[in-house]
């Protein structure tokens, strides 16, 4: 497959990035975890060092959390389909 190259912008530092993803979604992915960063880095007044990882964190909370929602709405469904069934 077809690597693209992608640049991105980070807490004001811009990287180059190689990709078979689709330009549109990474790109779309850095702005939110640029977001991320600078929300952590204010809230926290954590080092320049640590709002990395404290990100890493706090973005794999959000998905744990997703993830969570989702294996409940699933459970939700198929109980309402053996609910229907019934």
């Amino acid at each position: 497959m077809k690597k693209n190259k992608v640049f991105i912008r980070l807490m004001g530092r811009e990287y180059a990035l190689l990709t078979d993803q689709d330009v549109g979604q990474v790109q779309r992915i850095s702005r939110y975890v640029d977001r991320k960063m600078r929300e952590v880095a204010i809230t926290t007044r954590a080092s320049d060092a640590m709002v990395p990882m404290l990100t890493a964190m706090t973005l794999a909370g959000e998905l744990f959390s997703a993830q969570d929602e989702n294996t409940r709405l699933k459970r939700e469904i198929e109980t309402l389909k053996s609910e229907k069934k019934a």
